[in-house]
């Protein structure tokens, strides 16, 4: 039965190929982010890439953790 629940984490990996889409061109050099404070334009992409990274990783272990429990509840118990 899909839930919500599905339709979350369905959006989720989609999200993570975007996050990493986007942290690797900005590893390449391709993309650029850059900071808007009061002394602004200092590049941040490589720490704006280390953080993509860490929202990555976090979701990859959101999705997985769902996945598990979804295979928990499809075996049958002895």
């Amino acid at each position: 039965m899909r839930t919500a629940r599905h339709a979350f984490i369905e959006n989720l990996k989609l999200v993570i190929a975007e996050y990493q889409a986007t942290r690797e061109r900005l590893i390449a050099g391709t993309d650029q982010v850059f900071s808007t404070g009061k002394y602004g334009g200092e590049d941040i992409s490589v720490e704006t890439a280390a953080h993509y990274k860490q929202l990555i990783s976090h979701y990859k272990a959101v999705v997985l953790r769902f996945e598990n429990e979804q295979t928990r509840k499809a075996q049958p118990k002895l």
